[in-house]
């Protein structure tokens, strides 16, 4: 539906839309789902944060704003969950960032209109309240919003001037608040004339005309207005959109019958409460919070259950509003700053799907251990473990991990990639977890499996050269990767391209494969590892045996191995008959000759895949790349060549140069869309894909030369120079 004939529908002209509308905020973060529900005109229905980080005790905060979601979603609708988060408005929220508003573990900061544009400068954490969101869904586009409770004239306010924020933005931005009333601590007959004088439709909705008053269905005053059905509503705001007004509309929905009958006990534990706040002179935007949970503390818990009930009450009926409203052709008429939403396949991001892990390094110094001065190399694991003692040296610790690594270095690249990964309720997740915001990437996707699950570590052990000795790897979180989180990713974000890595589950790559699938998604495999690399082969075979797609040769556009896991992934594919046979001693001799640098193994191995994996680059360290892709002319034929390898300066770290130099080649297909087809497979020549390597490599060297696995450095004129 375009937004001229949504507008036409709606009665407006187009001009009003451009006399009205601004610029869309660079601030604004729309997440994909929200944002691909407004451009379809399709109903969104904003929820604010403040209930999570404010409102209510943790856990059950954050299970009510799941909840509550799940609800507005049942309903017809799309979520939008708003929140600031590292210095912009996210309007959409994953469940991660749900986590950090609910969880206490970080400062969160009130936010109303008077506090945005601080905490945002300040790149500080900030739940919105009423108004906050309400100007921020405005700048979104979106219509209807569900609340709890609005604020409004406290108790003295004639000596205090106490006026809530909530009343103002009601009276200049054009956004329905659909809520339980006025929250029953306030002064509600004066909160009633402050919206008359402010020109706010109050509208009772349901069979009474009474105005609620939060906990209790009644509060002895009447509503302007009482409209009984979501129809009607929806009506009323078209038409004020129309007279182009730009207030906002109460919507003040009754608690739940049910839920109500705790009402008394409440208003008298108010009460206690108010007194106490007076005695302890409590005031300003820390009496709400004060109030609400002293509250809950003297009614047993009862106000909370209360508390829930009409917020989930609230979401239904806006859902309805908003369905209603869209059903009109209105779903974003009545908020005049509708940005525009426009969208290529250059608007979709890179996925990279898999582990997210504390990295800790250690380096032995020889220099420093005389024990170890005049040991080989190759005998210092056995050494290290017969000695049963600690060996000077260096302990670096970095945020790291597979998809981790590829995914920030092909972000610090210039791509839009969004990492999908698992993370344990711990020190270490939280750590990682503020270092991706810290680079300002995307964290919507991360998920956390459990309390009890841990986030993964990888504690490696250097030599003196940089090279790696021993590690040992606890990625057991990994495999709690849901199948279900990815499918709402590629339902969610629509990527141009995904990458996984084999330390995921087999399901979690089967689902990625079909979902890339569905999608037409470019799909990149990593291996990771010897013992990981033939989990993307076990897919395979599960999609073949299930008849989910006859041609699996289509579903795995590239893969990025080493030499063993070359030999290793050639080797199952035989073992599981993915492959036919092996190629000749001739047809391998002919190309060794060509390229007499490449060992003949890994020609063979390469030459053995091809029929399954139709690119793919080989990570041979010192001795540069091997790549493999179909010929321009005929795609069953296969070309191999041999990239040369660039000199570090020095080496201070050698284990996240591959995943430095995947992550550029998806940050050069990503920025390039050009080079994927409609289909998701590559629309490049074997000099373009040569070229790509070879820049490619330029992130893996600086790599090398950093003690970081993906060196900060790193910045989209690495790709670009000559």
């Amino acid at each position: 539906m375009s937004a001229a004939w949504t507008l036409r529908r709606a009665g407006l002209s187009q001009r009003r839309l451009l006399s009205s509308a601004h610029k869309q905020s660079p601030l604004l973060n729309i997440a994909p789902r929200v944002r691909e529900a407004l451009r379809n005109g399709e109903p969104v229905v904003a929820l604010e944060s403040t209930i999570i980080s404010h409102g209510m005790p943790y856990p059950q905060n954050v299970e009510t704003a799941r909840e509550v979601e799940q609800i507005v979603t049942a309903s017809g609708s799309t979520p939008a969950t708003i929140a600031l988060i590292d210095g912009r408005i996210h309007v959409g929220l994953s469940d991660g960032d749900l986590l950090r508003l609910g969880n206490g573990r970080e400062t969160v900061v009130k936010a109303s209109r008077r506090d945005m544009a601080a905490v945002l400068s300040q790149r500080l954490l900030g739940a919105t309240t009423v108004s906050g969101t309400m100007l921020a869904a405005n700048m979104a586009g979106i219509s209807v919003f569900a609340t709890g409770g609005i604020g409004g004239v406290h108790r003295g306010a004639a000596d205090t001037m106490d006026v809530s924020a909530d009343l103002t933005e009601l009276g200049r931005t054009p956004v329905a608040v659909v809520c339980a009333g006025a929250k029953s601590i306030l002064d509600l007959p004066k909160t009633l004339e402050y919206l008359e004088t402010q020109g706010v439709p109050v509208v009772a909705f349901g069979d009474s005309s009474e105005f609620p008053a939060f906990f209790s269905r009644y509060s002895g005053l009447q509503a302007p207005w009482k409209l009984q059905r979501a129809e009607q509503v929806a009506q009323l705001l078209k038409t004020s959109a129309e007279l182009g007004l730009q207030n906002g509309v109460v919507v003040a929905v009754p608690i739940p019958e049910e839920h109500a009958k705790a009402s008394v006990d409440i208003e008298q534990a108010i009460e206690a409460a108010l007194r106490e706040s007076e005695r302890l002179g409590v005031k300003g935007k820390e009496a709400t919070p004060f109030l609400l949970k002293r509250v809950v503390e003297r009614t047993g818990g009862a106000s909370l259950l209360a508390n829930i009930a009409l917020v989930k009450n609230n979401a239904r009926v806006a859902s309805q509003i908003a369905v209603s409203l869209a059903s009109m052709g209105g779903s974003r008429a009545f908020s005049t700053s509708a940005p525009p939403l426009p969208q290529t396949r250059t608007d979709q991001p890179l996925l990279v799907i898999g582990c997210a892990a504390m990295d800790i390094t250690s380096r032995v110094d020889l220099n420093q251990s005389a024990m170890l001065s005049a040991t080989p190399q190759a005998d210092l694991l056995q050494q290290t473990k017969l000695a049963a003692t600690s060996h000077p040296g260096t302990v670096f610790t970095s945020v790291g991990g597979v998809a981790q690594n590829i995914a920030r270095a092909a972000h610090l690249l210039g791509a839009n990639a969004v990492l999908l990964a698992a993370l344990g309720q711990d020190a270490h997740g939280t750590a990682v977890a503020a270092d991706l915001r810290r680079m300002d990437m995307d964290t919507r996707f991360l998920q956390y499996p459990g309390s009890s699950a841990r986030t993964a570590i990888y504690n490696a052990l250097h030599g003196p050269d940089g090279d790696l000795v021993a590690a040992v790897a606890d990625m057991h979180i990994n495999g709690l990767l849901s199948p279900h989180h990815i499918e709402e990713a590629f339902d969610s974000l629509r990527p141009c391209i995904a990458c996984v890595d084999a330390n995921v589950s087999t399901s979690a790559i089967v689902t990625t494969l079909l979902q890339a699938r569905e999608s037409r998604a470019c799909v990149v495999f990593e291996p990771t590892s010897v013992p990981k690399c033939t989990n993307v082969l076990s897919a395979l075979l599960f999609i073949k045996r299930s008849h989910a797609v006859v041609d699996t040769s289509s579903l795995v556009h590239i893969i990025t191995p080493n030499s063993l896991e070359l030999q290793r992934m050639s080797e199952a594919a035989l073992e599981l008959a993915l492959v036919e046979g092996v190629p000749t001693a001739a047809a391998v001799s002919e190309i060794a000759e060509f390229h007499y640098s490449l060992d003949a193994s890994v020609i063979r191995n390469l030459l053995t895949l091809f029929p399954l994996f139709p690119t793919v680059v080989v990570k041979l360290g010192e001795q540069g790349a091997a790549v493999i892709s179909p010929s321009p002319r005929n795609a069953t034929r296969p070309i191999i060549r041999h990239i040369q390898p660039l000199k570090p300066s020095l080496v201070e770290n050698s284990s996240g140069a591959g995943d430095s130099l995947v992550g550029a080649i998806l940050a050069q297909l990503h920025m390039r869309p050009e080079l994927v087809s409609p289909d998701g497979s590559l629309a490049l020549t074997p000099q373009e894909l040569d070229t790509i390597v070879s820049r490619a490599q330029r992130a893996a060297i600086m790599a090398i030369e950093s003690m970081h696995t993906v060196n900060d450095r790193l910045n989209p004129d690495v790709l670009n120079k000559d």
